[in-house]
């Protein structure tokens, strides 16, 4: 499978850097190019208001608000849209909106999955994510502490350390068969589970395939497979191997820790000695009340132990390198081990370098993957985030590029981005910036027959696409437009769930509250209702992209949801401050919050024809009633719920 027909593959490739005419904006140059070939015509620039909602959700999964609008429309200055853009990149918000792209690929989940779902503290992970979006860790530092975070050197501070401890959690993520009884079998599955998250979400392969033989479309060999295999072998995600079996718990570096301990050991030898002192006293009623109450706190103090801040994470278990296992069966292994430092396909572009001999490999294997020549990494992940921004990526298969994925649309353009993200730094947002500074990301998305007859899917970017809002920013702009929205980073919803077993127990009322939705639990055995609704994915397995499905509980969400109710209500109320607010002046406020745009004159004559019917027989209540259900009627439009 080495062969000539394999090596000629694309993303097997390194990336090349062509040149760029002096003045032209590289994704408008290379896009430009290919409308020309195709015999397309560009659409206009999108106005000023549909561009504000358009990147204001983009970048922060949250509609902006008026003033934010209104600034952005009047600002005079030649520089007022990337002033606008940096103004986004550098809000809190953008980071909890891009977290939960990431979580997806990494199969975030407050529960174990499988029959009893068991939770498990695991958000220390999330908030490690968003942190890192908001100060614009550099992607290869990103996948290097994800994968080998605990392996390098001594960190600066308490929370750097902190943060690469918590950031290995992306390799305890996926679920666990916690119950099974062939232990060896459960460890091989997690390592299998490991290789496909990590093969997947760096370099678009599906490496997993190749467990039980070798890969039947891509030249991936059961030696590459079993190379891998021996790096997470040698990685202990497990803490221990009992009947139910547990997952590593490491306790994080706090400038605490120490009085913590010291807190907790002086207690602990206070109860034994106190114990000890009863047993050997004269026995009498009362000393076994006291003795036995001391045991009780003795046993409760065990239990909750020194206090110290722990996180699910990996660390170097038994170093091993693994032989190919016939059909993927750890049963019946073949005689010779395969080394840990090879990746045949990939070899002759980049070679892995030699793994240590005491440690299992993850750090090697990390950098490996982050090395400039490296041809899949910076590929992979620019076009993730291109993907964030038109609704689908240069390649439209984003966790597969090997020979059953998509061929890139724009090849030379890919190159052109992967090259100036790995040479400036790895910088997410600087990519975004570029990106949403061409022409290309401004233009309208309004679709012509003519054009649509000559492409009908948009795959040569003549115009922008209209895209359906994930659930999470429906949600969020829900929550804005009813003043709901709680824009605290989750730590008080964080606190009140800390050895809550109601939290788990299926129920909706957590889900009620105002916090962003990236703060919401996600438990594998049951997905919150509205979530589900509107193509919450499995958080079993790692997701390239969501299903976008039209169904006609969707509809009823928005006809019969008691948020939706509460949304209308408070927008209502929203606009009774003052007496003298005409109805036209409460329908600019209402369209602008939820469109930001003012209302057409067709719009208005509607509003205005369904609140004022029969207006001399009507009463305050039913008026107020006609308002509210107009504001429904709004927020079920497809307007509220795509973005143009």
């Amino acid at each position: 499978k080495q062969g000539a027909e394999y090596d000629k593959h694309w993303s097997y490739k390194q990336t090349v850097r062509l040149e760029m005419p002096a003045k032209a904006h590289p994704v408008d140059h290379f896009i430009g190019k290919r409308l020309q070939e195709e015999g397309l015509k560009p659409s206009p620039k999108a106005d000023l208001r549909t561009l504000a909602r358009r990147v204001s959700l983009d970048l922060t999964g949250l509609p902006p608000k008026l003033d934010e609008v209104n600034a952005f429309v009047l600002d005079k200055d030649p520089q007022a849209y990337e002033k606008f853009v940096d103004r986004l990149l550098a809000r809190p918000e953008f980071g909890e909106h891009w977290a939960r792209m990431w979580l997806d690929l990494a199969r975030y989940a407050d529960s174990a999955g499988y029959a009893d779902d068991p939770p498990r503290t695991i958000w220390a992970y999330r908030d490690y994510v968003i942190r890192a979006f908001n100060k614009n860790l550099p992607f290869n530092q990103f996948t290097i502490e994800q994968l080998a975070g605990d392996l390098l050197p001594e960190a600066s501070d308490y929370q750097q350390g902190a943060d690469r401890i918590i950031a290995t959690g992306f390799l305890v993520m996926g679920p666990k068969m916690l119950a099974e009884q062939d232990k060896e079998k459960l460890l091989m599955d997690v390592v299998d589970e490991q290789i496909d998250v990590v093969s997947r979400t760096f370099m678009g392969m599906s490496v997993a395939c190749a467990r039980c033989h070798d890969h039947k479309f891509d030249p991936i060999e059961q030696a590459d497979y079993y190379a891998l295999a021996g790096v997470f072998r040698s990685t202990a995600t497990m803490a221990n191997t009992d009947h139910v079996s547990r997952w590593v718990e490491r306790v994080l570096p706090h400038p605490d820790n120490s009085g913590r301990r010291a807190r907790f050991d002086a207690k602990k030898e206070a109860l034994e000695s106190a114990i000890l002192a009863l047993k050997s006293a004269a026995v009498s009623e009362q000393a076994k009340k006291d003795l036995k109450q001391l045991q009780t706190e003795l046993n409760a103090l065990s239990e909750t132990g020194a206090g110290l801040p722990q996180a699910m994470a990996v660390q170097d278990g038994e170093i091993q390198a693994l032989p190919v296992h016939f059909r993927g069966n750890h049963l019946t292994p073949s005689k010779e081990r395969v080394r840990r430092d090879t990746f045949g396909v990939l070899d002759p572009v980049v070679p892995m370098p030699q793994m240590e001999k005491h440690r299992s490999g993850r750090l090697v294997l990390a950098e490996w993957l982050c090395h400039p020549d490296h041809p899949l990494t910076a590929r992979v992940m620019v076009n993730r985030i291109w993907k964030g921004h038109f609704g689908s990526g240069l390649v439209s298969t984003p966790s597969t590029f090997g020979r059953r994925g998509a061929l890139p649309t724009h090849s030379q353009l890919l190159d052109w981005l992967a090259r100036t993200f790995i040479d400036e730094g790895w910088s997410i947002k600087a990519m975004h910036r570029l990106i949403m500074k061409s022409t290309a990301y401004q233009r309208d998305s309004f679709a012509h027959s003519h054009q649509s007859d000559l492409d009908p899917e948009n795959r040569y970017l003549w115009r922008q696409n209209r895209r359906r809002l994930e659930v999470e920013p429906m949600r969020d702009a829900l929550l804005q437009a009813g003043r709901m929205l709680d824009l605290r980073n989750g730590d008080a919803l964080t606190e009140a769930i800390k050895g809550n077993k109601s939290y788990y127990s299926g129920k909706d009322e957590i889900f009620k509250s105002p916090v962003r939705s990236v703060y919401l639990p996600v438990l594998r055995s049951r997905v919150f209702d509205m979530f589900a609704i509107f193509d919450f994915p499995d958080a079993s397995a790692h997701l390239e992209k969501r299903s976008e499905t039209v169904m006609p509980q969707q509809a009823l969400f928005y006809m019969n949801n008691e948020l939706i109710d509460q949304v209308a209500r408070s927008m209502v109320q929203a606009t009774e401050g003052e007496s003298s607010t005409s109805l036209n002046e409460k329908l600019k406020h209402w369209y602008l919050t939820l469109f930001a745009r003012y209302p057409s004159a067709e719009e208005r004559e509607l509003a205005l024809d369904y609140v004022q019917k029969n207006v001399h027989s009507m009463r305050n209540g039913l008026e107020q009633d006609r308002l509210r259900r107009w504001i429904r009627i709004l927020l079920a439009s497809n307007e509220f719920t795509y973005l143009d």
